[in-house]
């Protein structure tokens, strides 16, 4: 299950997934360094698989419906090739192998996956019950597929009745700190990522922020959403009486959900430019204790 594939077009796919994760998205990559070496290439195709389709509905150089027909394409294909346990595409054929390795039910992705193909229509929300059932459909089967992955590795990364809740609100964290994150270029492309019920709290914010004006309401704005998202994120119970390993990367990924929370209050202005980053100072100081801390079976 953990052996290295010994087919060279295989190993290559593996190699652009964790290219892509790594480039893309640093943090979720150093995450995934967090864990053993044997389960990273699946973490690495996982995160690379939603990357490619999220990529495919947001490409503005396509009009919403040819985007909505390359997403079905993708999603289609994906669905023929589950069983051949291959695919000319190597983000694809890296998560088929992926799929049969560690004995992932994939259709559970069929869900989020639509939601894509759906979403090139343009999203809004009324309310946050609104935007979380659209946040949680969107995130949560990913999430079980790495957990999934925990579990074949024989370390059950289950949750308690009593967590549920936490669990979902600490994805709640996840996505708006994404949103916050790619205000600038969602807004470029014509997209406000936020319920209405938050906007009407400060008036005039939403048309602000469609002309890119950083206003008082929209500071406002944005130091309400930040305060909100780290009180998502930071849900203690949702460890308790879990392995060490999984433990710290969920210890670690709420730092790093602080940090770029961090960097999205002292944006300012710059906030409706280009995305804030946190410095690589404050990272290092997360991770380089989560390195030392993270034990798992057979390390």
């Amino acid at each position: 299950m953990s052996d290295a594939p010994a087919d060279p077009a295989l190993r290559a796919a593996y190699r652009l997934c964790r290219r892509r994760t790594k480039t893309q998205d640093p943090a979720e990559y150093a995450l995934i360094q967090l864990v053993p070496a044997p389960l990273r290439p699946a973490l690495h195709a996982l995160w690379a698989a939603a990357n490619a389709l999220d990529d495919l509905g947001d490409d503005r150089t396509a009009p919403a419906a040819e985007r909505a027909v390359r997403v079905e394409a993708w999603i289609t294909a994906l669905h023929r090739e589950l069983p051949t346990g291959t695919s000319p595409d190597p983000i694809r054929h890296a998560l088929v192998d992926t799929a049969a390795r560690w004995r992932l039910d994939l259709s559970e992705l069929h869900g989020a996956m639509t939601q894509v193909r759906d979403d090139t229509e343009g999203r809004r929300f009324s309310d946050w019950a609104q935007w979380r059932t659209w946040g949680r459909d969107n995130l949560l089967p990913w999430f079980s597929q790495v957990r999934s992955v925990f579990d074949r590795a024989g370390v059950p990364v289950g949750l308690r009745l009593d967590t549920r809740d936490a669990y979902e609100e600490f994805l709640d964290g996840v996505r708006l700190t994404d949103i916050l994150t790619d205000l600038s270029a969602d807004l470029a492309e014509g997209d406000l990522l936020l319920p209405e019920e938050a906007l009407g709290r400060h008036p005039g914010a939403a048309d602000d922020l469609v002309h890119r004006r950083w206003s008082p309401a929209v500071a406002a704005l944005v130091g309400e959403l930040t305060g909100l998202a780290r009180r998502w994120a930071r849900q203690e119970t949702l460890t308790r009486g879990m392995h060490p390993g999984p433990a710290t990367v969920l210890h670690t990924m709420t730092a790093l959900l602080g940090a770029q929370l961090d960097a999205v209050d002292a944006a300012g202005p710059a906030l409706l430019r280009r995305r804030p980053r946190p410095s690589l100072r404050a990272r290092a100081r997360i991770l380089a204790p989560a390195r030392t801390r993270a034990a798992w079976p057979g390390r």
